[in-house]
């Protein structure tokens, strides 16, 4: 047997920081109660809807005999294809939605963005708003941004956090703070 594998130039075995990215976001919201005079919190959990745009058909019958009419169904072809059944099998989709609000007033949130990650934590998709896309320099113009490393998703959620939307948002919600704060000395109710 003269050929043999030689995988040593084409992967890589060195260790990697591979640390959850849902854990990496949870580490950099702890620190926005120092960072904003303990006014704003981050949290990030896990989210079960959609976190891409997407469409879908809807499907109608022409009538009652038309639901029940079988016999044109048994003479369609099906057809199989195995590409299908090939490839990655046992794929894990982890999702989260990462937020921010006040504890003054917990019925506002933010949505900053949505994550999307499967079994090897990385590479990440962070799916953020429109307005948080524009307000990144150099960013492009994608809603979808793709990180292959904990550094890579550390330096986006540092440029999100820091973007003209987000301070906009985080002057809100410490506006809104101050507000029902007011509202509670005003009232009495404390």
């Amino acid at each position: 047997m003269d050929k043999k594998f030689n995988f040593s130039e084409k992967l890589d075995f060195n260790d990697i920081d591979l640390t959850a990215p849902d854990r990496v976001i949870a580490e950099i919201l702890l620190q926005l109660p120092n960072e904003t005079n303990n006014i704003i919190r981050g949290k990030i959990q896990p989210y079960g809807g959609p976190v891409l745009s997407y469409t879908y058909k809807k499907r109608r019958f022409a009538g009652i005999m038309g639901a029940l009419d079988t016999a044109d169904r048994d003479e369609r072809e099906v057809t199989v294809d195995i590409q299908n059944d090939l490839g990655e099998i046992g794929q894990e989709i982890h999702k989260f939605e990462c937020f921010l609000y006040t504890p003054e007033y917990d019925k506002y949130k933010y949505r900053v963005f949505f994550m999307k990650y499967g079994i090897a934590n990385y590479p990440v998709d962070l799916i953020l708003d429109e307005s948080v896309v524009r307000s990144i320099p150099g960013i492009g113009s994608e809603c979808v941004c793709t990180c292959n490393n904990r550094e890579e998703l550390e330096t986006l959620v540092y440029h999100i956090f820091n973007s003209k939307r987000l301070v906009v948002v985080m002057q809100e919600l410490i506006r809104i703070n101050q507000a029902k704060k007011a509202m509670k000395s005003e009232t009495g109710i404390g």
